[in-house]
């Protein structure tokens, strides 16, 4: 079993902040998490900190930290009727890169009566920050022995991943140049990164095109449409006999993923998201999603899963506007990065609730929908309106550089300045914009993992 844990950007500025104060001296915090398992792994989701005071630490030293447990009384009962894991974080100010004697007797007795508290749950977690904030940490089973975390990842402005064994990936000879670019360590960190990309059409198929060159290890491709005549124009890899016979998008990919030769490993659901947990549970253990597709209750459904489940999430748009007489207003896309705790697709007004709920109900109830939209209570859906290859292409390789500067900082401005991306070909701009507010109602899902109904979503029960 490979043991992980994800924490949002904005808890882990909280918790750099508060491990270290600036006086030298180690500092602590308690989080409970929300959980998630799968096929081989067990992941715990940062969903809320408790940052010990330092006043009520009764020792602070460069190598230990002692404090009263009876702080934890408050959280510890929200663990308990939730049924979520508790995990403890402290510092190491001198840089010492492993447990040390003194840490396995402080979480033998912390765990020790955490386990008598919270009965239904065999998984929690300690975790340790480094000066430079690099994380390690270990689980705690009910025995109180230790098994090594595999994976520490955060979903903030900066993409952070620790894996440890990252150091023994070994690298091909295609990724030579991805090293000279970006660093060896970002090449490894590809090789050891499961992406997932929902919609495999305009900007979806030159997104993965770009993953797999760049050494991706393991990517999700999800879309449940056929090749057709009238997509050759936008989809790589495609051919006329592909569209002819009816061939299954994900499937010619794939085909055509296997056939490059690079090692990149594929896992394909030729569904509607909304209609296979296979393909959502796919994308929860994903280290980043890729959204390509022009659905509002589609682009709606990926944001929630990157809340619940603490993973970055770009969302590639383009449209063309005509002018009604065979020519061109505007040609422009945005590039959205959403990150857990931040502003929502919803909340930068790419749509209203009412459109939310017109296509749910065109998806769910065709005939309903109709029926609503000749009574004139539903607004607009979008439509589809696909763009030239050449818009596509532009849009994806903006978005992939955007995850490139996330994972391997490159560019000289921060990357908080670029949470939005938006093009206009026809205007010749493009301009980045900061996050806005949070989502006042995602805020309490942040890292809450499984619940029930999933995602909080009745139809996904």
């Amino acid at each position: 079993m490979n043991y992980e844990l994800s924490i949002s950007g904005l808890h882990y500025k909280q918790l750099k902040t508060h491990l270290f104060p600036g006086d030298g001296k180690e500092a602590v915090a308690v989080a409970i998490c929300g959980g998630h398992s799968g096929n081989g792994y067990s992941k715990l989701l940062v969903h809320q900190l408790l940052l010990i005071p330092y006043k009520d630490c009764e020792i602070r030293k460069p190598d230990l930290v002692q404090w009263s447990t009876a702080l934890l009384n408050p959280i510890l009962e929200t663990a308990s009727k939730k049924n979520m894991s508790v995990v403890k974080f402290h510092s190491h100010p001198t840089g010492y890169p492993e447990f040390s004697r003194t840490d396995d007797i402080s979480d033998t007795n912390l765990f020790s009566s955490i386990f008598g508290w919270i009965d239904d749950i065999d998984v929690h977690g300690s975790i340790v920050m480094l000066p430079e904030g690099e994380m390690f940490g270990r689980i705690i089973h009910p025995n109180l022995k230790f098994t090594e975390m595999t994976k520490i990842s955060v979903a903030g402005d900066d993409i952070k991943i620790w894996h440890n064994e990252l150091s023994k990936t070994s690298l091909s000879e295609f990724s030579l140049r991805t090293k000279q670019t970006f660093g060896e360590g970002t090449t490894a960190l590809l090789r050891k990164m499961k992406v997932g990309v929902v919609g495999c059409s305009g900007t979806g198929s030159p997104t993965i095109e770009q993953l797999v060159r760049l050494g991706v290890g393991k990517i999700v491709l999800i879309d449940p449409d056929i090749v057709e005549e009238k997509n050759l124009n936008r989809i790589l890899n495609t051919k006329m006999k592909d569209a002819r016979q009816k061939q299954l998008k994900v499937d010619v990919l794939q085909r055509a993923i296997s056939e490059i030769g690079l090692g990149t490993e594929i896992e394909s659901y030729s569904k509607n998201i909304f209609e296979s947990l296979d393909a959502i549970n796919s994308l929860i253990s994903c280290d980043v999603i890729f959204g390509c597709v022009d659905s509002v209750d589609g682009r709606h459904l990926l944001n929630q899963i990157s809340t619940f489940y603490l993973i970055p999430y770009f969302d590639i748009g383009v449209k063309v506007i005509a002018d009604g007489s065979g020519g061109v207003n505007q040609i422009c896309g945005n590039i959205h990065y959403i990150q857990p705790g931040g502003s929502s697709l919803k909340s930068r007004n790419l749509y209203t609730g009412e459109e939310l709920r017109s296509a749910g109900l065109q998806r769910t109830n065709i005939k309903a929908y109709n029926e609503e939209k000749e009574a004139g209570y539903i607004v607009n859906a979008q439509v589809n309106s696909p763009a030239v290859i050449s818009l596509n292409m532009f849009a994806s390789s903006i978005a992939v550089n955007e995850f490139l500067a996330r994972i391997h900082p490159y560019r000289n401005d921060d990357n908080e300045s670029s949470a939005i991306v938006r093009f206009s070909l026809s205007d010749s701009y493009m301009q980045r914009e900061v996050d806005g507010n949070p989502d006042s109602y995602l805020q309490k899902f942040i890292g809450r993992g499984n619940i029930k109904p999933l995602l909080n979503m009745p139809e996904l029960s």
